[in-house]
């Protein structure tokens, strides 16, 4: 029912961020990626997300269409992606520098599979983990509730990017907490 990459609610928001769907139209979709559900778990299922303010629900007769709710808090990694997309670079380097932040917050190697939910295209470059490493990183993602694929070997960035990953937590805080009001807009360079 899953795939190994995603999970069910990341598919149905990935598919509802392109456009709104209705049950029948956000069925076909998945059952196309790969994802089968009955119609009626598939309905329940987008309610209770609805109830939880992810998507939001619109009765168009004769039926009942869902979105992606704007209130919904974004993930840490839809955070971090949108910091690291907005950057200048290659995707490999964008891709770099979000495993570097996640391996700084998270103290743990990063799987590919980490940096793909970040949104951010391209493979990060540093050394492949140890057999511990990844057995540590997976154990800890699985206790999650994350399906890691025994393929996805999580990379350690030995690069020093700690500038770059100040800039990346610093904008999520300010955004996260709304105080842009507060930030200084421009540098003044002359006068």
């Amino acid at each position: 029912m899953f795939s190994p990459e995603k999970d069910l609610r990341d598919l149905v928001i990935e598919v509802l961020k392109k456009d709104p769907a209705s049950i029948s139209g956000l069925s076909r979709e998945l059952a196309g990626r790969g994802v089968k559900m009955h119609r009626l778990e598939l309905t329940g299922y987008l309610k209770a997300l609805a109830d939880l303010d992810i998507l939001k629900e619109k009765e168009i007769k004769p039926s009942k269409v869902f979105s992606v709710s704007g209130t919904r808090d974004r993930s840490l990694y839809e955070m971090v992606g949108d910091r690291v997309n907005a950057m200048p670079g290659t995707s490999t380097e964008r891709a770099t520098i979000a495993a570097y932040c996640l391996q700084r917050l998270f103290k743990r190697a990063v799987f590919d599979m980490e940096v793909r939910r970040c949104g951010v295209d391209g493979i990060a470059e540093g050394r492949k983990a140890t057999p511990e490493e990844r057995a540590e990183a997976k154990s800890i993602l699985t206790r999650m509730g994350y399906k890691v694929p025994n393929s996805d070997i999580p990379t350690v960035v030995e690069s020093e990017l700690e500038p770059l990953f100040v800039r990346v937590l610093a904008d999520i805080v300010v955004d996260r907490f709304g105080l842009r009001s507060h930030a200084k807009e421009t540098v003044q360079m002359k006068l």
